[in-house]
């Protein structure tokens, strides 16, 4: 890795300038697969911008598969970004192409559940056909973060997690095409799953939910697995439908 810094001007950055800052400095320093990217400190003090700016584009990265981060080791490039260079692979290519299209409308996001139900079922099924062992540590080492986040963290990074989660089994199910689809609707869902109250009694059930589908992946029971991940990502899509249902009152109406 290059030790020459490349200024990128960044006034008045938000999180989506960050993320765009972050990748052209991977274009800039000429960085592939493998790489270490700089310290969030690093890149903070170079962006001028706060930390946890950085903090939060790295783990927005992190969930759609683009960097993985290891404690006291650092921040390592997995893809070349959202915008592919010419060696990328055909799964970047291909959620380079849908992603404008998903987000050329404000979409229901009922709608955006139950596709991602839909495709997410599918592909936990495979993954628990096709797992090793071996393979799943990526996904333990996504589920104990999980579970040993404090509640009073941000939600933010509590949500990056459970999309690392999700993103490392839809990896095992070995279709790129899918999991391009899923990283998609996941990039449009984080908002609102950020915006999602933290409480004991939500963060219990969905715990125990992870834990159950992480069983049946060790298990190797593709049944099980399907049933496990239908029951979790019904979690969100039925809670909406309850506060459909209910009637506002009239100081919030």
């Amino acid at each position: 890795m290059s030790g020459v810094t490349h200024a990128v001007p960044v006034d008045g950055m938000g999180a989506d300038s960050v993320s765009d800052a972050i990748w052209e400095l991977v274009r800039t320093r000429g960085l592939s697969s493998g790489d270490r990217l700089p310290s969030i400190r690093e890149m903070a003090e170079q962006f001028s911008v706060k930390p946890s700016l950085v903090r939060d584009a790295v783990l927005r990265a992190e969930s759609l598969g683009l960097v993985r981060v290891l404690p006291r080791a650092g921040i390592f490039l997995r893809a070349t970004g959202p915008s592919p260079r010419a060696g990328a692979t055909a799964e970047g290519a291909f959620a380079a192409a849908l992603r404008p299209a998903l987000l050329s409308d404000d979409h229901n996001v009922l709608h955006l559940l139950d596709a991602r139900r839909l495709v997410e079922i599918e592909l936990v099924g495979r993954a628990a056909t096709n797992r090793r062992l071996e393979d799943l540590l990526p996904v333990r080492q996504a589920l104990d973060a999980m579970l040993q986040c404090p509640q009073d963290e941000s939600r933010a990074e509590y949500v990056g997690l459970d999309v690392r989660f999700h993103v490392e089994i839809a990896r095992l199910g070995g279709n790129q095409v899918l999991l391009a689809m899923q990283r998609s609707l996941l990039e449009l869902l984080v908002p609102y799953l950020k915006e999602l109250p933290e409480s004991k009694q939500r963060r219990g059930p969905t715990d125990s939910s992870h834990i159950a589908i992480y069983e049946a992946l060790v298990a190797g029971d593709a049944d099980r697995a399907r049933r496990e991940m239908h029951a979790h990502l019904s979690l969100a899509y039925d809670s909406l439908l309850r506060d459909i249902q209910q009637p506002p009152t009239a100081g919030n109406a």
